[in-house]
Parts: C-alpha cells; sequence; structure tokens
C-alpha cells in the first residue's frame, strides 16, 4: 500500500493543519501529510512497511480527531479567522502592500536610508509595521549602524560550543534585545551546511554535518519564538557559497538534498515550529528557490506542515511575479521589483488570482496574529540591551567555544606562577589602528562581515591584549608587538605585500618576542577577509601573518598561536614550529577575557571542531567550490557532485588523511569511556555509554555518536553522526550519557520510492571524541 488517500476533503476543513499536531509518529516523521495547503489527507509514504492492521484504524484515528479538536480555542484557527476578517477588509492594492518590503528603489537593495527591514503596515486598518532585524550574532537593526547591541556570538562558534542548552540561553538573550529595539522578525539563522572551506559565510554556518546543524537550530528557533520574536532560518535551500551567488544553478540530486541540505531547516521547522523561512537567491536544479513550488510548497508546506509564510531574500531572490506567486512565496523584500505593481498588472492580466493574494497575506497575518505583533508594545525593556547578565552570557560562550588544536609539552595552561614575560604580538592582539576613526565597519573586529554581524557597543569587544592582562600576575611583564599589517589592510582578498613597513613590523615581535618566556601571537581573520558577498580565494593567513609566526618561532621555543577565524586557515606553513595552537571562532564581544580563561586555566578548553581541518584545500573534491561565470551567461552548472559525501563524509570514504578530524579537541583533562550498551526491546533503542574524569580539573566532554551500515548494498557514509552530548565532570566523577535512536536515524533515502528507508542488516554504533577517536564499538542486527 503506498500513498494512497484516507479522504478526499470537497472543502477546506477549517483548522485542519492543526490537527498536524496530533499525528502519530514513525521516527520523525508524520504517519499522515497533507497534499495540496489543507485539502487532502494521505498516508505518508514511510508507511509502506507498516502492517495493515495499523493503517486500518488511521480513519477511525483522524474522525476523532476531527470530532475532538475544539476550534474556538485553537490559537492557529484563532489566528486564521482574525486574519481572513481583516483581509475582508482591504482593498487589493492594501493587500499587495502588505506582500513586500518597505524599501523603495534608490539602490538594487531599497532606499539605504531606511532604517528598518521589514513591511510598513496600514496604520488605517490597525496593521502595525512588521520590522526585520539580523539576531544571528546580536541584534542588527536594519542598516542603522547607530543602534548597538550585544554582539553575542556567531553561528559558527555556537557549532564549535556543541552546546544546545547554551544556544538556547543565546536565543533568549538576542529576543529579549531585540524586543527591546523595536523588532519582531529575526532573519536568521543561517542553516546552510559547510560544502567547502572558502565559502565566504561558513562563518555564518554551523557546520558540515546535517546533523549537528539541525540539532543546534532547533532550541535556538524555540528560544526565538517563546520570547516574542518570529524566527526565519536561512537560506533555503543550497546556498553554500556567494560566488555569483545570484546567477548560479546548483544541480543537487534528491537524495543529498534530503540527506544532507534539507534537515537543519525540516528539524526548524517539525521541532523548532520556525514561523518564517528566507528563500534563497540561487537556482535549484534550474528552478530560482524563490520560484520553487516542489520545495516552497510540496515539501515546506506539505510535507513538513509549515504554519508561517516565507521571504524571499534580499533585492534579487524574486525574478517573476507568475511563478513567484504559484510557488508560495508570500513577501518580497526589501523593495517592491516584481510584486506591488506588477503583482497588480498580474492580477488585471489574470496571470494570477486575488484569492492566490488572500493565501499569500493570509500566512503573513496569521503569524504575526499569533505572535502578538497586533497588540504588544512596541518597545521592550531597554535596560536589557547590554545588561550585564548579557555580558556575563557573552562570557560563558567565548570559554565554551574556542578549540585547543595542539598542545604540545603541555605548554597550556599557562603557570602564571612561573612564567615571569609574555610577548603579546599579532595583528588580532589589539583592534585595528589603521581603520579610521568612526569608520562603520569597525564591527568586522573579530567578527564575519555581511548583514550577519552587530553594530556592537564601539568599546564593547573585549581585546586579547587587555585580556591577559588582567589575567595574569601585575608583576608580569607584557611585550606588544603589533607584529604585522592587520587583516583590515588585507581586506577584500587584497594581495600580500612583504614591504618596509612589514619589515619593521616582523623584526620588533621578533625582538620582543626573543626576550620573553612565552610569546603568544594573535593572528587569524576578521569581517574584512571572511564575508557575505564573496568567497575567500585562499585558505592562507592574509599578508605576512605567516612569516611572522615562522619568525618568532625561530627565536622563542614557547610560541602559541591564537587562531581568529570564522573557518578553516591553512596552518601547514608553521604548525610544526610553535608549541600549541587554539582556535577560536568569533564568540562574541567577551572574546579576549575568554581567550585568557582558556589559556591560564581558568576552564579547561571544550569546544570541538563542527568541521573538518585538512592538510591541504586540494584534498577537497574537485569542483566542491564553483568558480564559473553566471548560469545564465554560459549555461554551467554548479554541480554537487559529491553527493552525500560532504565533509568528513568525503575524507572517509576516500581514506583521505586530515590535519584534525571532524569533531577534534583537546582539553586540560583526561576522559575515560567504557561500558558501551544498546537496549533494543522496542523503539527508540536506547544507548548508554560511562565516561569519565581522569584528569586533574574539571572539564566538558563531547560525547559523539557515529552509525555505519556495512553490509548494505546501498552507497552510504562510511559513519554518520547519529547523536552527542556536552557533560561536564569534576575530577574522579563519572556519568552515564544516554542516547535515543529512532528509525530515520538508520535510514537513507530511496529516490525511486521517494521515502525514507532502513535497511535490515548490520549496524555499527561507534561512540567517542571525534569523528576518528571511536573506540567504543557495538555491532547490531535490525
Amino acid at each position: 500500500m503506498k500513498n494512497h488517500h484516507l479522504f478526499h476533503l470537497m472543502s477546506r476543513i477549517q483548522g485542519i493543519k492543526k490537527l498536524m499536531k496530533n499525528r502519530v509518529m514513525v521516527g520523525k516523521d508524520p504517519l499522515y501529510i497533507m497534499k495540496g495547503r489543507g485539502f487532502t489527507l494521505g498516508l505518508h509514504p514511510s508507511l509502506s512497511k507498516v502492517s495493515n492492521s495499523r493503517i486500518a484504524i488511521l480513519p477511525f484515528i483522524f474522525l476523532i480527531g476531527c470530532a475532538s479538536v475544539n476550534q474556538e480555542s485553537t490559537p492557529n484557527l484563532k489566528a486564521e479567522q482574525a486574519a481572513d476578517s481583516l483581509i475582508a477588509t482591504l482593498t487589493l492594492e492594501a493587500k499587495t502592500e502588505l506582500l513586500h518590503g518597505m524599501g523603495g528603489g534608490t539602490s538594487e537593495f531599497g532606499d539605504l536610508d531606511v532604517r528598518f527591514f521589514g513591511i510598513k503596515g496600514n496604520e488605517a486598518k490597525g496593521i502595525p509595521p512588521l520590522y526585520m532585524g539580523h539576531g544571528i550574532t546580536g541584534v542588527r537593526s536594519g542598516r542603522d549602524t547607530s543602534i548597538h547591541a550585544t554582539y553575542f556570538t556567531s553561528p559558527i562558534a555556537m557549532g564549535c560550543s556543541w552546546d544546545t542548552a547554551l544556544y538556547s540561553e543565546v536565543g533568549i538573550a538576542i529576543a529579549a534585545e531585540m524586543r527591546a529595539l523595536g523588532q519582531d522578525l529575526a532573519l536568521g539563522p543561517t542553516l546552510n551546511i559547510i560544502r567547502h572551506p572558502l565559502g565566504g559565510r561558513n562563518w555564518e554556518s554551523f557546520s558540515e554535518d546535517p546533523m549537528l546543524t539541525a540539532q543546534m537550530a532547533v532550541p535556538f528557533v524555540k528560544a526565538m519564538q517563546s520570547n516574542g520574536i518570529i524566527c526565519g532560518p536561512k537560506h533555503f535551500v543550497a546556498n553554500n557559497q556567494e560566488h555569483n551567488r545570484f546567477d548560479i544553478n546548483n544541480e543537487v540530486d534528491e537524495r543529498t538534498l534530503r540527506e544532507i541540505y534539507l534537515p537543519a531547516f525540516k528539524a526548524a521547522v517539525r521541532e523548532g515550529g520556525a514561523l518564517n523561512m528566507m528563500g534563497a537567491y540561487n537556482r535549484l536544479n534550474g528552478t530560482f528557490m524563490c520560484h520553487n513550488k516542489y520545495l516552497l510548497n510540496d515539501i515546506l508546506r506539505d510535507e513538513w506542515g509549515f504554519e508561517g509564510f516565507v521571504l524571499s531574500d534580499f533585492a534579487n531572490g524574486i525574478r517573476n511575479t507568475e511563478e513567484a506567486v504559484h510557488a508560495g512565496m508570500n513577501v518580497e523584500m526589501h523593495r517592491p521589483q516584481h510584486y506591488g505593481t506588477n503583482m497588480l498588472e498580474a492580477i488585471e492580466s489574470g496571470k494570477i488570482s486575488e484569492r492566490q493574494v488572500d493565501t499569500l497575506l493570509r500566512d503573513v497575518l496569521k503569524v504575526m496574529y499569533r505572535m502578538d505583533v497586533f497588540n504588544r508594545d512596541r518597545y521592550g525593556n531597554p535596560e536589557i540591551v547590554h545588561s550585564e547578565g548579557h555580558m556575563d552570557l557573552c562570557r560563558k560562550v567565548a570559554q565554551a567555544s574556542p578549540v585547543l588544536l595542539k598542545n604540545k609539552d603541555h605548554i597550556l595552561p599557562l603557570d602564571t606562577c612561573c612564567v615571569k614575560s609574555i610577548a603579546i604580538i599579532g595583528p588580532n592582539a589589539k583592534k585595528y589602528p589603521d581603520l579610521p576613526a568612526n569608520h562603520g565597519n569597525y564591527a568586522y573586529y573579530l567578527q564575519g562581515g555581511g548583514s550577519g554581524r552587530t553594530y556592537y557597543f564601539r568599546d564593547a569587544v573585549v581585546e586579547p591584549y587587555e585580556g591577559i592582562a588582567k589575567a595574569v600576575a601585575e608583576s608580569t611583564e607584557l611585550h606588544y608587538a603589533q607584529g604585522c599589517q592587520t587583516p583590515y589592510y588585507y581586506r577584500n582578498n587584497k594581495e600580500a605585500e612583504f614591504n618596509r613597513q612589514e619589515q619593521s613590523l616582523i623584526a620588533e615581535a621578533v625582538s620582543k618576542a626573543e626576550k620573553s618566556d612565552v610569546a603568544i601571537i594573535f593572528a587569524g581573520l576578521s569581517g574584512f577577509n571572511e564575508s557575505e558577498g564573496w568567497d575567500r580565494k585562499a585558505p592562507s593567513l592574509p599578508g605576512q601573518q605567516n612569516k611572522l609566526i615562522r619568525e618568532v618561532a625561530k627565536v622563542n621555543p614557547n610560541t602559541i598561536v591564537v587562531l581568529a577565524a570564522g573557518s578553516y586557515v591553512d596552518v601547514a606553513p608553521w604548525i610544526d614550529e610553535v608549541k600549541a595552537l587554539l582556535f577560536v571562532p568569533y564568540c562574541g564581544e567577551q572574546v579576549g577575557n575568554g581567550m585568557a580563561d582558556i589559556l591560564t586555566g581558568v576552564v579547561s578548553p571544550s569546544g570541538k571542531l563542527p568541521f573538518t581541518w585538512p592538510n591541504s584545500i586540494d584534498d577537497y573534491p574537485e569542483g566542491s567550490i564553483f568558480k564559473g561565470k553566471g548560469f545564465s551567461e554560459e549555461g554551467v552548472s554548479n554541480v554537487y557532485s559529491e553527493g552525500i559525501y560532504v565533509g568528513y563524509r568525503y575524507f572517509d570514504q576516500h581514506d583521505i588523511d586530515v590535519m584534525y578530524p571532524f569533531g577534534y579537541g583537546l582539553s586540560y583533562t583526561q576522559f575515560e569511556y567504557s561500558e558501551l550498551t544498546v537496549q533494543r526491546h522496542s523503539w527508540p533503542l536506547k544507548v548508554e555509554v560511562n565516561v569519565a574524569n581522569r584528569g586533574e580539573v574539571k572539564g566538558a566532554e563531547i560525547i559523539q555518536l557515529y552509525i555505519s551500515n556495512p553490509t548494505s548494498d546501498i552507497e552510504k557514509p562510511v559513519r554518520a553522526l547519529k547523536a552527542f552530548d556536552k557533560i561536564v565532570l569534576s575530577p574522579g566523577e563519572s556519568q552515564k550519557a544516554v542516547f535515543e535512536l529512532d528509525e530515520m536515524d538508520f535510514s537513507y533515502y530511496d529516490v525511486e520510492q521517494k521515502k525514507w528507508v532502513m535497511d535490515s542488516g548490520e549496524y555499527i554504533l561507534q561512540v567517542g571524541a571525534s569523528s576518528r577517536d571511536l573506540n567504543l564499538v557495538k555491532s547490531i542486527k535490525l
């Protein structure tokens, strides 16, 4: 029995989507699905193996559900009824004005002086504006650089933390500041997978792994929306690089799409309850995403039960009025190019109908009703912005996200009693002196670039030098040298110049390092080097940083590199010459204090890599970052030829050695894994493992569970992450990590059957500290 219908509803049943809340579940998928937009109910494809007796009770379950729904008490139904009542009072022109952003036509992105992004509302009808801001690193209020907020973190830092509870705290705090600054909707988080290390927005993403990305997305979405902010994950979908982002065609096969690029968005909707989504610029398999009915309607709404509305990405998301409307694209941002007047003309010519416009607008208004945008005060508690509690939270993030990659001879943590002098060197040690005063891009320091950045308070970011100075004894001598030109000087991939000024800066640094017990080099990138709008040309450090590190290491055997960046950097030119390497993702305004806390042992490092750190950029599959011209110019597509083998899956599949594997990170203590057990009596399977702290300091460990299926005839990854947990243990303490696995964790997407399938046969469960440090293994048969 496959995909047949239980009922054919002759008319639209009020509240039918709400019944999805009470759906019977098979693993993580509903027993039945909607076809259309609430018009037809059908069996979910995953039921092809379900017994007839189980299927037979479905009509009874469904009828009970219909009878038991109290329509008057259903929040979503009330919101939809309110939206319908309001729409009935609006003229056609008024309706269309609520389906596009408030920007004008002075540039491709609208009026640059428009303070807020959003929908302008209709004062005469009591419809308030819907203000949209970025809530990715903190609060960014449109283009208004005068509005400042707390710089909490970046998505890549939260990916490095593997700490879902901490990210929930961050989501609550950002939502509070968004409310205080008069905003209603967060344009984010970014749920795109890191496909290649040079992607310009890698810092704005979480991981190369779909499961880790999904698990980070859900608590953030929940935190946002439970605190009054509509959450809008982006960029839906397969937006994995910046080069030619407006005119690229990404060819992705269905299985890869389902297993790699869709899971995080699916989790954000199904588990997080996201009420907004942003459509990407790119084409997918020949169709612009904002025109893609299959993705926006068939999958997002009908399969996943999405109850919100969809925005286009700004300026170039929509290319055709009719196609976008038929696909279910609700709102064009940031100004009306294809909606507005063009929408009215399309209705007049019969290309679209007013009923379609009503449907699109209903989605927007019902979300505004559900989230109480109509009734609440525009501005919340202003005292919450950059409050002491939020600064404390920033420090927790800055402690939890750095990843210790090398620690030869246990040089870290520094013994501050014995170290009498420290050379603090490097272009990231202090704010950039060559950045003009009052420059609007001051916020690129220790933060990625583009729309996701926060305009933090100018003096809020704690410099690494400041953090170290406060952490060591007053008697410790600190010798500072910039060492080389800052990343600002080499902004926008400018070519390195080894001139007299660079020579002088390096010579000064070498002199300071030579007379110090320890040399700490604060190297790395900034928003001037990795940003929305372009991909990095090369993985190397900008300017003369490699030369600086090598020259300092020659004269000081105790050289430590602290690498601040939002993505992979090639460290091969000097990694063997330094004692320690601490990777610090852009982790908020307390970054200097977080670095110092780890370097001096106030906390033990607990971050782990959410992406693979290769030996060379050339080890990635050819074509995994597209460098060709626009699709409309040459007709050449960006083919995702590696398929499901993204990141560590690719390196494992081809047995390629890496410098640091996915999930890797060192600690100042030692953890012991033992007693892996699996209880198989029913679904979900319960997996337990004992973890003990055998060291001398308190520490946090991220326990990772991977699954492989070596006996399958279907191509599958050597291993795939399916669960993880972060636990904190004192010396001598032990604790059981408990995981629950359901059918979906053992399934792959069968393209021919158009459903998720679980093979029978042998499965191997592997548990350990990284994707290539999995000491506990258990084989089971399903």
